[in-house]
């Protein structure tokens, strides 16, 4: 049966069968919408967990800010003595007592350096009483990397003896001490070891 059409604008005439289509085409469009609507909610949550199910990198280095007094610094190992201690930066009384210390302005970093640590002979370092020419020394600072060292010829200085302190022509570690390490009081000596640096490996 087609349905007659009167109004201005529109054809003459429209059949049954064109009307049945459209609203056949209408009703799956509105299906379709509905679906969306129901799995939309869906999708967006499933987006979130795989956004967040992702192995974060590591934040890019950064410079390191100055390190203070008291704050640890790095581990000094001797293996062949057995000692192995934390390092603090400073050589306040209060960050002695809690182990060596590296000596601030004493660089550690670069082919020219000289890298100070000093520590108590009655407590810390102790153990240094028994090390010898040739021993291996293991020195790792916050970055995690490793440098190797070699006991050369130790030194015994007056207190007043700064030089030990001045940077080198070469990449080295001075150990500094109070000498004799049996000495009751007041020591009048200091036990100087300086280390040549051997290689650089990575800390597993």
């Amino acid at each position: 049966m087609d349905v007659e059409r009167t109004r201005p604008g529109f054809p003459g005439r429209v059949s049954s069968s064109s009307a049945r289509s459209g609203a056949r085409r209408l009703g799956t469009l509105l299906v379709l919408a509905g679906a969306l609507l129901v799995t939309f909610p869906a999708l967006h949550l499933i987006t979130r967990v795989r956004s967040q199910d992702v192995t974060v990198p590591p934040p890019a280095p950064s410079v390191r800010p100055p390190a203070v007094a008291g704050d640890v610094w790095g581990r000094l190992e001797l293996p062949r003595v057995g000692l192995d201690l934390v390092v603090y930066e400073g050589v306040t009384p209060a960050a002695l007592r809690q182990g060596p210390g590296h000596v601030p302005g004493t660089n550690c970093a670069g082919p020219r350096s000289n890298c100070v640590i000093a520590g108590h002979r009655d407590t810390f370092f102790r153990r240094l009483s028994k090390a010898r020419e040739g021993d291996l020394v293991l020195l790792s600072g916050a970055d995690g990397a490793v440098e190797s060292y070699r006991l050369g010829p130790r030194r015994i200085v007056r207190p007043q003896e700064v030089s030990v302190l001045l940077p080198s022509d070469d990449r080295r570690l001075t150990l500094i001490t109070c000498y004799p390490f049996g000495w009751v009081g007041a020591a009048p000596y200091r036990l100087v070891w300086t280390a040549a640096a051997v290689e650089t490996t990575a800390q597993k």
